[in-house]
């Protein structure tokens, strides 16, 4: 198969390789921000532990919550590849996979940056948690409230898939 055969099977006559594109986009930049995103907090929790290591399993789950993006961005592109029939090798409408393309790559941007907004919001969860250790159950409300974005563009990509299956296979 030439180079110009597949992008006229995948690209031109199908849209099952911008879906592809889009997918995998999506799932990179998810995966930057949470990797951005722990960096944040790790680095803030690593300080604060090596003052206060008793304080472990409370900045646990402060420095751990941006690592959902990347999550979020794994299964929409698992989900996406196998309710659009990728293995399966069904064809897909080239309007439905630029749909896909486009709606998938600014699903990644807000996962990417929703991510480093918590990993920010964590960090200073972090250290309001080392400051007045009680305060630790409302110091998780500020990167939690972060991550609801990222859990809209999540159940928005999931909704998008679930709708275009529907209605935009060949």
């Amino acid at each position: 198969m030439t180079f110009a055969q597949l992008l006229s099977d995948y690209f031109f006559s199908s849209g099952q390789g911008w879906n592809v594109v889009g997918l995998f986009v999506c799932l990179m930049l998810s995966g930057m921000g949470s990797a951005k995103a722990l960096f944040i907090s790790g680095n803030q929790a690593a300080g604060a532990l090596s003052e206060k290591p008793e304080l472990f399993g409370r900045l646990f789950v402060l420095m751990a919550l941006p690592a959902t993006q990347g999550l979020y961005g794994f299964v929409l592109a698992f989900l996406g590849m196998q309710q659009m029939g990728l293995s399966a090798g069904t064809p897909l409408s080239v309007q439905a996979g630029i749909t896909l393309f486009f709606s998938f790559i600014l699903i990644g941007v807000v996962l990417y940056s929703s991510a480093i907004y918590q990993g920010k919001s964590s960090a200073a969860a972090i250290n309001l948690t080392v400051k007045q250790p009680e305060k630790s159950g409302s110091a998780l409300l500020f990167p939690a409230l972060v991550e609801t974005y990222s859990l809209l563009a999540f159940v928005g990509g999931f909704l998008l898939l679930t709708f275009i299956q529907t209605s935009c296979l060949i």
